[in-house]
């Protein structure tokens, strides 16, 4: 199941429950349900209502229903959160739990981990949201989905940069991509959502906008409503920290429309508070502190949620730009201890920010100091410059306070320091504007100091910076001043626009409706070219066409290899599967034979023109239009296809374009597929042949090494048998002598000494042969000594090597025990000893090859056949384990041999083989391969 499906899915399922019946869309029905959670919270609840009806008609398999029925819940549980029903997410989530680990769905369980995160994230609960979010990865990781694997290690990036940005740049940043641009639009929008607060909370406002707006339209893009309305907010929140607060009160709108529009509390609450802090920078204290009341109270119900500590710092802010130092005091305090109960540094520096000005306002300077200098250290803990400069400015402040409290006339050196430390660490910051109040209190410091040269350069600095500001408003009034009139010049225009834009409407329609469907057949034809069999193309073929034109009855007819007779491969009338007698290619009533004959299409309309097709065939429905084509493929003729429908005129000109281009791609892909068949089959041949080859020069060498212990024991027998009739005469004749006797004894006895040894010998060629054929035929694992099995090969590949005047070195040690499949290696081992034999010596009369194997760490193996020949040309390695390539062709080389090998090492062996090599310096075929077979 797509984890956020795009736009353009949604469409395609969207128009297959128009057409097709709720018992053949249910996975469709539970598709959009899904991926309309967020997009379409109530129609989303109305689907699974519908899918939950309809899943006890189906014939799915057991392990099927029930992972359907725990998507089910989980979209109810996602309802039920975004509309703050914590208790009742809860639960949704638990039975969705339960329904995956009893179908084994590791996807399923990774998409309950992510909602369970956001249920903590809600909650507060930071520990709960980091570890749902980790076992969300490991079952994603589980189930092989790398898409949904990206998106949760950047969202637990995203958690790490409100802990430490240092660690989650060191941890995530090198991690994830550098460039979404690669990614899909979900995975884009997770990665660069976590980039961009990474640079806002460093202070680097335009990479962070730069991100966070791709990351709003990807998010949209997919249906991720709630990534994309807390991306609006904290896009408003980047602007409004940059006084661009046109632009920001511009996506905060935009988002607050999105999160009224889904009616879900908590993201409304969230686009509150940073819409509060807008109008608190931009002067409107009343309305701020009413509209971050209002978000404290929708928030009421999750008191540990984070949006309520936001909504706290910045109704903090609110009361001392209102001189409320009591209020504002309070509202820190609160943010504190939230702020350590989530262990959230951010906000903890923001606490500690807010308390030095409260307590500052209050006359408490001792403890204002104190909350100063550990949000000083919170904020260069953290490397978060912007939070750094504020700190250093209230603490100039403090300390300036302090020294005024006292009485120290003409000691301001402390806060000169700060305010300075401060402005130089601004000035060291990207689109960073020192604010005009830290220029003011600098040349006040320096005028209280007597330093008035100094004092009046920096409140020449601050005149220019408020200079600045007016300048950027005036500019803004003009830029809306010339847009308005850009707009009243263009209303004269639209009138005569307006009329001229209603005559091109219905020819624009046409053109895009055509585009539509240029594209969509375009679709279509790469989906039909892709398969590769028959019963595949007519599936996809009959999806199409119903979906494009009416045609409930649809014929396949193909032209048989003599190019006799035309027989049905697929025919459907409605819904119903139907075949049709073969036809004879001399046929005179067959459309289809005509069709095929005259190489052109045939239409019928209407009712007149029914009469020439002859009586209405039994059994069958009236049809009033129908078109019979040929297939073609290049220039050949395959067969004929015919589409019919009950409805007179139902093909008019587009209908035909897109009968004929659909027709094209099916005649190309039966085609390929008529193609693939026959490959398939002589390639099935031809491995065969290669297997055959192989036990042919087996049984060659083996018969050849029996020859000679056979040979021997029949020559040591006859001379055996000679001697004992000579003896018999001479017992006969009794002219025995005990020399005679010892004489016979002794050659009797070294004679069958021989004979033992050589049955000896052949025996264990015998048995060596038998576990071989035994091993091949049957591809039977068992446990088996490396060193043992190489020494068979050696055996059997003794007398081609002799032959060849090759030498055959083994470097295999014993003892080396594998748990695998050695008849399967055995044949890999054999066509590389084979291959070196036919390619490596080549005009050389002799040569070395060297069969070695080594252990590996992991309990892995690395099994070599190296030689000494004539090497392997680039050109030549880049295909060497292609099918069919072989330098060979025409001599008796098949291109088979090495790919056999490359194919058993890579799937029964669970290992690879790979081969390195330089002209003249030979060649080294190298499988690395488990001591235990997968």
């Amino acid at each position: 199941m797509e984890f956020f499906p795009a736009d353009a899915s949604i469409a395609a399922w969207e128009q297959q429950l128009a057409l097709g019946a709720p018992l053949d869309t249910v996975q469709e029905r539970l598709q959009l349900a899904w991926g309309l959670r967020q997009r379409d919270t109530r129609r989303a609840l109305v689907l699974v209502t519908d899918v939950e009806g309809l899943l006890g008609s189906t014939d799915w398999p057991a392990l099927r229903l029930d992972a359907a029925r725990g998507r089910l819940h989980l979209v109810r549980s996602e309802a039920h959160l975004l509309h703050g029903e914590l208790a009742q997410a809860e639960r949704q989530l638990d039975l969705a739990r339960a329904l995956f680990e009893a179908a084994a769905d590791q996807t399923g369980l990774a998409d309950v981990h992510w909602q369970s995160h956001y249920l903590a994230a809600d909650r507060g609960d930071v520990g709960r949201l980091r570890a749902e979010l980790a076992m969300a990865l490991g079952c994603a990781e589980a189930a092989g989905d790398t898409s949904r694997a990206t998106v949760f290690q950047a969202n637990l990036g995203r958690s790490q940069v409100f802990v430490d940005q240092v660690l989650a740049e060191r941890e995530w940043g090198v991690r994830l991509p550098l460039d979404s641009s690669n990614l899909a639009p979900m995975e884009g929008s997770a990665v660069e959502d976590f980039r961009g607060l990474l640079a806002a909370m460093q202070g680097n406002f335009l990479s962070g906008i730069q991100a966070h707006s791709k990351a709003f339209e990807l998010a949209m893009l997919t249906g991720q409503i709630r990534r994309a309305i807390t991306l609006a907010t904290n896009l408003g929140h980047t602007y409004t920290k940059m006084s661009d607060f046109q632009t920001a009160m511009e996506w905060l709108k935009r988002g607050l429309d999105l999160a009224r529009g889904s009616r879900w509390p908590s993201m409304i609450s969230l686009c509150l508070a940073h819409t509060g802090e807008a109008l608190r920078r931009l002067g409107q204290l009343g309305d701020a502190r009413d509209l971050l009341q209002e978000c404290l109270q929708l928030c009421a119900a999750q008191p540990d949620n984070r949006t309520r500590a936001l909504a706290l710092n910045f109704l903090g802010h609110t009361e001392l730009n209102s001189d409320r130092g009591v209020p504002a005091h309070a509202a820190f305090t609160e943010l504190m201890e939230r702020a350590v109960a989530s262990r959230s540094l951010d906000l903890r520096t923001e606490a500690q920010l807010g308390l030095a000005r409260a307590e500052l306002m209050l006359g408490h300077f001792e403890l204002a100091r104190g909350h100063a200098e550990e949000g000083l250290r919170l904020a260069r803990e953290q490397h978060e410059p912007n939070n750094e400069v504020d700190m250093l400015w209230v603490l100039g402040d403090v300390q300036q306070a302090e020294d005024s409290a006292l009485g120290c006339s003409g000691s301001h050196g402390r806060a000169l320091g700060s305010y300075l430390a401060a402005l130089q660490l601004a000035e060291g910051m990207e689109s960073y504007q020192p604010s005009m109040q830290l220029l003011e209190a600098t040349a006040k410091a320096f005028a209280d100091g007597g330093n008035f040269e100094r004092a009046y350069h920096w409140s020449q600095r601050a005149s220019a910076a408020r200079q600045h500001s007016f300048n950027e408003e005036a500019m803004r009034r003009s830029s809306a001043l010339r847009v308005h009139h850009q707009i009243e010049s263009a209303r004269a225009e639209s009138e005569h626009l307006r009329r001229l834009a209603e005559s091109e409407a219905a020819r624009f329609q046409l053109l895009r409706d055509t585009h539509e469907v240029l594209q969509h057949l375009g679709q279509v034809g790469q989906e039909i070219t892709n398969e590769l069999v028959a019963e595949r193309i007519f599936e996809v073929m009959t999806r199409h066409v119903n979906a494009l034109l009416d045609a409930p009855c649809l014929a396949i007819y193909l032209l048989d290899a003599a190019g006799r007779q035309l027989y049905c491969a697929y025919g459907i009338e409605n819904g119903e599967p139907f075949t049709d007698p073969p036809i004879e290619m001399s046929s005179e009533r067959s459309l289809c034979v005509r069709c095929v004959q005259e190489r052109k299409e045939i239409l019928f309309s209407d009712a007149a023109e029914q009469e020439k097709l002859g009586e209405h065939v039994p059994g069958t429905s009236q049809q009033l239009s129908l078109i019979f084509a040929p297939l073609l493929a290049g220039e050949r003729v395959i067969g004929a296809m015919t589409i019919q429908s009950p409805r007179a005129k139902a093909y008019g000109e587009r209908q035909q374009l897109i009968f004929r281009t659909l027709r094209s791609y099916i005649a190309i892909a039966l085609d390929n597929a008529g193609a693939y068949l026959r490959l398939s089959q002589m390639q099935r041949q031809l491995m065969a042949q290669e297997k055959l080859a192989a036990l042919g020069s087996m049984v060659a060498g083996v018969a050849h090494e029996l020859n000679t212990p056979i040979g021997n024991s029949l020559l040591i027998a006859s001379t055996l048998l000679g001697s004992t009739q000579e003896f018999v005469q001479r017992v006969e004749q009794q002219a025995l002598k005990r020399s005679d006797w010892e004489q016979y004894a002794g050659r009797t006895r070294d004679g069958l000494e021989v004979i033992n040894r050589s049955m000896e010998t052949a025996a264990a060629l015998v048995r060596s042969f038998k576990q071989v054929a035994v091993d091949r035929s049957a591809e039977q694992r068992r446990s088996f000594d490396l060193r043992e099995l190489c020494e068979q090969c050696a055996q059997t590949m003794g007398l081609q090597l002799r032959r060849a005047g090759v030498r055959l070195a083994l470097e295999v040690p014993a003892g080396l025990q594998l748990d695998s499949f050695p008849g399967p290696l055995g044949q890999v081992l054999i066509i590389l000893i084979n291959n070196a034999l036919v390619h490596a010596f080549e005009g050389r009369k002799e040569g070395l090859i060297t069969l070695g194997a080594q252990a590996q760490q992991a309990g892995r193996l690395s099994l070599w056949v190296a030689d000494d020949g004539l090497g392997i040309p680039p050109s030549v390695q880049e295909r060497i384990f292609d099918p069919f390539f072989t330098t060979k062709f025409g001599q008796g080389g098949s291109g088979l041999g090495l790919s056999i090998a490359h194919n058993i090492s890579g799937s029964l062996l669970g290992g690879g083989l790979s081969v390195t090599s330089r002209e003249g310096e030979g060649s080294r075929f190298v499988i690395e391969m488990p001591f235990k077979a997968p």
